[in-house]
């Protein structure tokens, strides 16, 4: 097994990786205790069970909800003109994109209100 420093593994480790993943053993001395660089098998079955703790009954619920969100989106086609495809936005969409409040606001250099404006 090859052992590295964090420092010596820092500096190349995309190359480090690259080895470990063609089969070389790799290993980073840390404290007391030499941890090991290998490839892990991911199985995407199980990818949303281990990251967000959902059971395959909130997954298909969860896919089955995001579907009906997408199916139900407004859509728009892209001419290339982006005037046309903001005035086509309904009047909800508009005030989102709107900044709102002081907070929201734009100000120049001197310290000035800047109006957005589409024109």
């Amino acid at each position: 097994m090859k052992t590295l420093t964090i420092t010596t593994a820092r500096q190349n480790l995309g190359a480090w990786l690259a080895r470990a993943a063609g089969g070389e053993e790799i290993g980073i001395v840390c404290g007391a205790q030499v941890i090991a660089l290998r490839p892990v098998a991911i199985h995407a079955a199980d990818y949303a069970e281990q990251e967000y703790r959902l059971t395959k009954a909130e997954l298909a619920e969860a896919a089955k909800k995001i579907h009906e969100e997408i199916d139900a989106a407004e859509t728009f086609e892209f001419t290339g003109d982006l005037r046309t495809t903001a005035l086509a936005a309904s009047p909800a969409d508009q005030t989102l994109s709107q900044p709102r409040g002081k907070a929201g606001a734009r100000r120049n250099r001197r310290g000035q209100r800047r109006v957005a404006s589409v024109a």
